[in-house]
């Protein structure tokens, strides 16, 4: 086993529990300053921060992209680069493994 290999499994390995928190972070900051400006009521912000935190990745991607105040597109990049960023390594790893 080479040391690319190695590097690239612990990356592999890290790389989504680094996405998730992200994605999470980004969520529960996002519906705490909405429910503060009081631009999201008591209810919603509850309902959204337990689907974020009961149902991780869905949750959390379906929130930016969906419900958050954050510009379309950056929503968009963040959960779309997450997303290609991890399955880009996924097939990098895979392919490195088969080859040795």
């Amino acid at each position: 086993m080479g040391a690319l290999q190695v590097f690239l499994g612990l990356y592999a390995t890290v790389l989504p529990f680094a996405i998730l928190a992200a994605w999470l972070a980004l969520s529960l900051w996002d519906i705490s300053r909405r429910s503060a400006d009081g631009g999201l009521a008591t209810g919603p912000a509850v309902g959204w921060t337990l689907g974020v935190l009961f149902v991780p990745v869905v949750g959390a991607a379906g929130y930016l992209v969906g419900a958050s105040t954050l510009p379309r597109s950056l929503a968009a990049t963040i959960v779309g680069g997450g997303v290609v960023a991890y399955l880009a390594v996924l097939v990098l790893t895979g392919g490195i493994g088969a080859a040795g």
